[in-house]
């Protein structure tokens, strides 16, 4: 586990979609301040290239000179949306090795975290996004909490979610959003996932969709060997048509196409959603599915 300490430079960046101004993070920024940590803005953070916040050398190269600078202790994203996997060939990966700092984010910047751990074992922390938090210009006590606790260090035991398939187990937390972490297979950025707890959420995806990726998930290298699976919440994933099942449907019916019972649950606190647990990946946790319980070892 890591630890951010008052004066601990921070740096922002950009590597999905864009942000129109400062204005839209600027709460966010205030917020770190508050916690006594000093934001270093990316030169690239306001630039635009299609639906992205700039190119995918530029988006890298504020990540690069992040991981470069020493006294930056972690990197915030200032947004989700889409591009971040396009920033993965970019990156100086001998570089991160030997100067591993967390990247704090959500949604799109899945395929960045895990990207860079799968090539480095860098970990990161999902589930708090600078824009996206503080959208409504308020910052939700339950969501602060739990990213106060991971700042100071603290290793957390959680309990949340249903039992899907009873069992308990130990292994490294990888995962994020569903969608963009299952864009990642056959790729080089792709973790393996083999001892893994993977912790799966989405937003916005039709029911069978999640159903199709579940399948890909099955057929994909490692599968049989993972520790268990941690169902966040699926944010407006309904049903296309009455007779697609819904999301819930398509998790039930996971236990039936298992080769070996794992630890599952389901409807964990965590997703697209305003009271989230905020987590680090790339760390050892045990899950407890009989309890519903995810702690950090």
């Amino acid at each position: 586990m890591f630890k951010l300490n008052p004066k601990d430079k921070v740096g922002i960046a950009s590597p999905a979609g864009f942000i129109n101004s400062l204005d839209e993070i600027a709460p966010a920024l205030a917020y770190l301040r508050s916690l006594g940590l000093e934001p270093v803005i990316g030169p690239h953070v306001l630039d635009k290239y299609f639906y992205m916040a700039g190119t995918d050398a530029d988006r890298a190269a504020d990540i690069n000179d992040f991981f470069k600078d020493n006294e930056i202790k972690a990197i915030f994203t200032t947004a989700g949306g889409c591009g971040s996997q396009r920033v993965l060939p970019h990156l100086d990966y001998a570089l991160i090795r030997k100067n591993p700092k967390p990247i704090f984010g959500l949604s799109d910047n899945t395929s960045l975290q895990n990207g860079i751990f799968a090539q480095t074992q860098c970990p990161s922390v999902t589930g708090f996004s600078l824009k996206y938090d503080f959208k409504d210009g308020h910052f939700s006590d339950f969501t602060q909490k739990s990213l106060e606790a991971v700042l100071s260090g603290e290793k957390q035991k959680i309990q949340s979610g249903k039992t899907l398939v009873s069992g308990s187990s130990e292994g490294i937390l990888i995962g994020g959003c569903f969608s963009t972490f299952r864009n990642l297979f056959g790729t080089p950025y792709m973790p393996d996932i083999s001892g893994k707890i993977l912790l799966l959420e989405d937003v916005g995806e039709k029911s069978y969709k999640i159903g199709v990726m579940l399948t890909q998930l099955l057929q994909q290298k490692g599968f049989e060997n993972i520790a268990g699976i941690i169902f966040g919440q699926f944010t407006n994933c309904a049903p296309s048509e009455a007779q697609d099942g819904t999301v819930a449907d398509m998790l039930q019916e996971l236990p039936q196409l298992l080769t070996k019972q794992i630890p599952i649950i389901t409807d964990f606190q965590f997703g697209h959603i305003p009271d989230r647990y905020v987590l680090p990946l790339g760390q050892k946790v045990r899950l407890n599915a009989d309890t519903c319980v995810l702690e950090y070892l």
